[in-house]
């Protein structure tokens, strides 16, 4: 990765106050900061896309599952199934 230098005016106290959080240099502070500013938009970006083209409008990624065969098993849920599903939803 090709390192570019930078100068910039910054809030002094905020910058101090992450400095001694993360006790990182001011290098990684800003690679961290651009990151999280390209996720944001990305995710702006992704979401802008989704509302304008909704799955839901697209063919190929809307469609319902054919029907099966009705499930052969016609007895009592065993108590062991009843516990594990209990358990499960107090989870």
């Amino acid at each position: 990765m090709s390192r570019v230098r930078v100068s910039a005016t910054v809030d002094g106290a905020r910058l101090e106050r992450v400095r001694r959080l993360t006790g990182a240099r001011d290098s990684q502070l800003l690679d961290q900061a651009l990151n999280s500013l390209l996720r944001e938009l990305l995710g702006e970006q992704e979401r802008a896309a989704l509302a304008d083209h909704p799955y839901d409008a697209d063919p190929d990624l809307s469609w319902t599952a054919p029907t099966g065969p009705d499930l052969p098993y016609d007895g009592e849920v065993p108590a062991e199934v009843l516990a594990l599903a209990d358990a499960r939803r107090r989870q």
